[in-house]
């Protein structure tokens, strides 16, 4: 259980989306979901890893928010300017009143 007082964080929920490009094609372009969302944020691992010769820093975190039903698994969330891959949404119970996400940043969207 969590309290609404452990929510200190601000975060924002975003989606990739596709639109046309007015020459028959598509762009991809971010939409914004909800803004200045109050959350709990608790790091959960980190590391690096070496890829085309470059070192990327990647991390695991938990965010908690007041519940949220419409945020899928392919959205992202930006917190402190950084973008994190949403990876799971624990499935939560009809009159839960929060939502759960594990997001890793450091990695493609």
């Amino acid at each position: 259980m969590f309290r609404v007082g452990e929510l200190d964080q601000k975060i924002d929920f975003w989606r990739e989306c596709l639109e046309d490009d007015g020459m028959g094609g598509q762009k991809k372009s971010e939409v914004l979901i909800y803004s200045g969302r109050w959350a709990k944020v608790r790091s959960m691992s980190g590391g690096e890893s070496e890829r085309f010769d470059k070192l990327n820093a990647v991390g695991t975190c938990f965010f908690v928010t007041r519940r949220v039903d419409d945020i899928q698994e392919n959205d992202f969330i930006k917190w402190r300017g950084v973008d994190y891959n949403i990876r799971l949404i624990p499935p939560q119970s009809m009159n839960s009143l929060y939502s759960q996400f594990y997001a890793e940043r450091g990695v493609a969207l």
